[in-house]
């Protein structure tokens, strides 16, 4: 998988908690999980050729929030935090933790993330007409 987005970009659009050190690495991860959430839709389509600057700017900062989503949590799967509990109950002792990591994930991916997908439409799942063939008899 070839990274989707340079350091330039990433500051280019507003983005700065992350080094140049670890931004390779944490480009990797957020593009994997953005990829994947999108049905790897620039694996088929070439971001450079995509007329539309709207989709792959959401496309770019969604990738950028994953980033900086990993960064700051440490958290590069959904199943990184192993002992992440919604609630616990034994006997009469029931903890609820504040915080979840698992609330803070829709499909694997930042909240942020995803809002930025599912507005530019890279969430649709659809067919276009074209790959629909009637069968009438």
């Amino acid at each position: 998988m070839r990274p989707q987005l340079t350091y330039a970009e990433y500051q280019d659009l507003g983005y700065s908690d992350v080094t140049t050190e670890d931004f390779a690495k944490l480009e990797r991860q957020a593009q994997r999980a953005i990829s994947a959430l999108t049905g790897y839709y620039y694996d088929d389509h070439e971001i450079t050729e995509d007329k539309s600057a709207r989709r792959v700017d959401s496309y770019k900062a969604a990738i950028c929030e994953q980033v900086d989503y990993i960064s700051a949590t440490g958290n590069d799967s959904s199943y990184a935090n192993g002992d992440d509990f919604k609630v616990i109950s034994i006997g009469r002792l029931s903890m609820t933790p504040q915080t979840h990591v698992s609330d803070k994930l829709v499909n694997g991916v930042c909240y942020e993330a995803y809002s930025l997908l599912a507005h530019a439409g890279l969430l649709y799942r659809g067919r276009g007409s074209e790959g629909h063939v009637a069968s009438y008899s």
